[in-house]
């Protein structure tokens, strides 16, 4: 099946300039894929052939923003197939894990009415969560996605609060800090 890994997704962020931000997914064996980044600041294109069903692509490095549109298409003898991302930005990718605190929802701060209600001044601000999950081999993908990339609001459920909640004061100083574009 031709497509992106698991934890790419619409709204995602992915990380801005200096870095070089990696794209990668599954296809079919000595297949072309073409990745093209489309938008308003920046347009570019790489060209990579699936080896043992696995594709990979660096992209050149992007200035803070966005919206952009990633299209992957997949050139094989079974055809054509495109795969689209839309509603992509540029900025500053942050891992966010610990200890039992990270479970925590927004709506158990103490200031939860007041936070609710200033999410949605924040449409750079993007939020994904991986399903907590153990193994014993390395995996090459997430298992299973808990929250695919959102935007914060009131109506994303517990598990997208968490982030937010634990960090309810941090991520407005790193937003305001940083690219302006961030990903928790």
């Amino acid at each position: 099946e031709f497509r992106f890994a698991s934890y790419y997704g619409d709204h995602m962020v992915l990380q801005r300039a200096p870095e070089r931000a990696v794209l990668w997914g599954y296809g079919t064996d000595a297949a072309k894929v073409t990745i093209t980044v489309l938008g308003i600041q920046q347009n570019t294109s790489h060209t990579v052939t699936v080896e043992k069903r696995i594709w990979r692509v660096t992209l050149d490095p992007m200035k803070p923003g966005g919206p952009y549109l990633l299209r992957a298409v997949q050139q094989s003898a079974e055809g054509v197939q495109v795969r689209n991302l839309t509603d992509v930005l540029f900025g500053d990718v942050w891992l966010c894990g610990g200890q039992s605190n990270m479970e925590m929802t927004l709506l158990q701060v103490m200031n939860a009415s007041e936070e609710l209600s200033d999410l949605t001044k924040y449409p750079t601000v993007r939020v994904f969560t991986a399903a907590l999950e153990m193994s014993d081999m390395e995996l090459t993908d997430l298992p299973r996605v808990e929250l695919v990339w959102t935007l914060p609001s009131a109506g994303i459920g517990p598990r997208g609060n968490v982030q937010l909640a634990v960090r309810s004061a941090g991520w407005r100083e790193l937003h305001a800090l940083l690219s302006g574009v961030l990903a928790l």
